[in-house]
């Protein structure tokens, strides 16, 4: 390994430890602001590597998360023209950035994350970070983002932790593991 692929790992590290902490916070405003520091880091190591539908993808990142911040703040939904200039705008950015297969994932990923930040749903933004974090393992490892494959599976790891508390309701998930458990004891009874 080169310097400059030592180099963009430890930038991937920096970007990972940020975005996976800003799946931990449930205010909508510390997780963007966070994001957009992450998202910094994310682009200069895909520059490094010159992977650069993943720079694209990582400077809308940091846009989309500037946006969503600002209207955040302001307490008013983004309007949805901005929604389709954007995605648009990812679109023809990954069009230009095409160089196989693997470089469609980065314009999905910041596809389906934009449409989960419009929706003002943390829920759903939860289960998109957990299927973006999939992607990305593929990407990264396409692209040869080494650190970036344990990044995202490790961010897949706090997505799903974050699905757990703060979007799944633990009683009644107890009430049905009960259930569940009585039903197996009967039938070790019988």
């Amino acid at each position: 390994m080169n310097t400059t692929v030592i180099i963009a790992q430890i930038f991937a590290f920096i970007a990972f430890v940020l975005y996976t902490l800003s799946l931990q916070f449930k205010k909508k405003s510390k997780v963007l602001k966070t994001q957009i520091i992450a998202n910094a880091f994310y682009a200069l190591e895909y520059l490094m590597l010159n992977a650069y539908a993943g720079v694209n993808n990582s400077l809308f990142g940091i846009s989309r998360s500037v946006l969503f911040y600002i209207c955040h703040k302001k307490k008013k939904k983004c309007p949805f023209y901005v929604m389709v200039i954007f995605i648009i705008l990812i679109v023809i950015f990954g069009f230009i950035s095409y160089t196989d297969i693997f470089s469609t994932l980065p314009v999905i990923i910041s596809i389906i994350f934009f449409l989960a930040l419009y929706s003002e749903d943390m829920k759903l933004y939860r289960i998109v970070a957990a299927i973006a974090s999939i992607l990305w393992i593929i990407y990264n490892a396409a692209v040869g983002a080494y650190v970036g494959i344990v990044d995202s599976a490790i961010e897949l790891t706090s997505a799903l932790i974050a699905i757990y508390r703060f979007d799944i309701d633990r009683q009644t998930l107890r009430q049905r593991l009960m259930k569940r458990v009585k039903k197996l004891v009967k039938k070790d009874e019988k």
